[in-house]
């Protein structure tokens, strides 16, 4: 699975099932994901990629920011992942 900080990726285990997310880091087997709702940027959830399915997306805006060493906003996530939802008619 190709899944890098800045890429977009739905949860297919755990409470969190079906929702979807922004990875912010990259380790191994293990992402670090936010969604800026109940999973801040500042808390992001550890996930192994086996229970995560990659969205094909990517926000260029938040990857560009998270690559200079920056933090995204919790604004900034939840705006990239209702527009993502939007466009695929995801329920949030």
């Amino acid at each position: 699975m190709d899944v890098e900080a800045g890429s977009l990726v739905f949860s297919e285990a755990g409470r969190d099932k079906g929702g979807i997310f922004l990875v912010l880091d990259r380790q191994g087997e293990y992402c670090f994901i936010a969604n800026g709702r109940g999973r801040k940027a500042e808390n992001p959830k550890k996930k192994k990629l086996k229970h995560l399915r990659s969205a094909e997306e990517t926000i260029a805006s938040l990857k560009s920011k998270i690559e200079l060493g920056e933090k995204p906003t919790n604004t900034e996530i939840r705006k990239g992942i209702k527009e993502f939802a939007d466009r695929i008619g995801h329920e949030l």
